[in-house]
């Protein structure tokens, strides 16, 4: 261990934790924050009981503490080193105490799904007296899995973790699973085909009303802008897009399809202007998310085409400022508050399953059988596809579907 590291160990004999508890949770915090990294050495206990002022003992059971925890591993003649850090290991069973705490990890604060999402997810928090942590990892997927480890390190109660992939958490490498009532609850949101418990949107039923709606006012050439990764939370999108065109008997022209790198509404002002300069362009737009959206309508504005008759334009998302854009945007609208509360829902399922019926392979909630929900998507009919705002809301809800699998 380094110097450096060693100094920012500090153990207090007033506090209630044993001296051994508060070095154990110290290094785990260290570990989970990749301070310390898979190899690094920890100097040897009666070195570090000696710069602690406390008991080898002391040192020495903290250390077999993280080596029963898995972060450690400690050969005779060498220094104890740290581990692959698994989060999973740090759930307690399903007897211990409670935190009522709750963390949510998703990629964004500054997007408006993100937020209504976290507020379903409070209101629901509050209902069940829990407390909710928001880690926001800027779409990065290597601060999302630093963020889950240090929740863990802390002792929450469930993690949900919004359009991450996570799927190397879920499962042990050897394709097996760990005893049920030692595995950490999670819960992942908009983020189709995860092994675990998931709560999504009917993403393909989204793309598909997206285009169908445009395809009934007449258009016969469509375009769409989308992101440019093959995202579990993209692919559907696309399928019930191209599905629509198929239906309805009509060809999709590749040209007509702009594929963007970001989620904001500069990266859809560059998906239309792509568009826009290639020959014989779309006339009527589908993006995947309504920023892309309005970003679009404002590339199409300062190009002189009028929306919706040179261009008629839907976005997916159903975030507030789509009404606020201009002209108003129709969008197809994703229950992200509901999937906000169902999270919160599904973790209340696994507490109960584990309390009653902890290590038992099937229990409701456990690994065994994880809680899979589809919410249903709404179309909201605005100026931008060609009727005018005060038309009324058009719904087209898809049947809530849940299934163990």
């Amino acid at each position: 261990m380094k110097s450096d590291v060693a100094a920012q160990l500090h153990v207090d004999p007033l506090l209630p934790d044993t001296l051994a508890q508060q070095i154990r949770e110290q290094v785990t915090w260290l570990i989970s924050g990749e301070t310390l990294r898979p190899g690094d050495e920890l100097p040897p206990v009666r070195a570090l009981a000696a710069q602690l002022g406390v008991n080898y003992h002391t040192v020495r059971a903290a250390y077999r503490r993280l080596e029963a925890d898995g972060l450690l591993e400690s050969r005779r003649g060498h220094r104890s080193r740290v581990t692959r850090f698994d989060p999973w290991r740090l759930w307690p069973s399903g007897s211990a105490a409670r935190t009522h705490v709750v963390g949510v990890v998703l990629p964004s604060l500054s997007n408006p799904f993100y937020a209504e999402l976290v507020e379903g997810a409070q209101e629901a928090a509050r209902r069940s007296g829990t407390l909710l942590i928001v880690c926001s990892t800027h779409d990065d997927q290597a601060l999302a899995l630093r963020s889950i480890a240090q929740l863990a390190a802390k002792g929450v109660d469930g993690i949900v973790v919004v359009s991450h992939d996570i799927s190397n958490l879920l499962w042990d490498p050897g394709g097996g699973v760990a005893d049920a009532s030692r595995r950490l609850p999670l819960v992942v949101v908009d983020r189709p085909g995860t092994k675990g418990h998931s709560i999504e949107a009917d993403l393909e039923g989204a793309g598909h009303l997206a285009a169908g709606h445009l395809i009934s006012h007449g258009h016969r050439a469509l375009g769409l802008i989308t992101h440019a990764a093959p995202l579990s939370n993209v692919l559907p999108l696309e399928a019930g897009f191209r599905r629509a065109i198929t239906e309805a008997g009509l060809d999709l022209d590749e040209h007509h399809v702009a594929r963007v790198d970001g989620w904001d509404a500069a990266a859809g002002a560059h998906g239309a202007a792509r568009l826009l300069a290639r020959q014989g362009r779309p006339t009527g737009l589908v993006a995947i998310a309504d920023l892309l959206a309005i970003g679009a309508l404002g590339e199409l504005r300062r190009a002189g085409v009028h929306v919706p008759t040179g261009m008629a334009v839907v976005g997916v998302d159903g975030i507030p400022m789509a009404a606020l854009s201009h002209p108003a945007l129709t969008t197809v609208a994703l229950p992200a508050r509901a999937m906000g509360a169902e999270s919160l829902a599904t973790l209340v399922t696994v507490w109960a399953g584990t309390a009653g019926t902890a290590g038992t392979a099937g229990a409701a909630g456990s690994a065994e059988a994880p809680r899979r929900v589809v919410l249903g998507v709404d179309l909201i009919i605005r100026e931008s596809c060609g009727l005018h705002a005060s038309t009324p809301r058009i719904s087209h809800s898809a049947p809530e579907k849940e299934r163990l699998r």
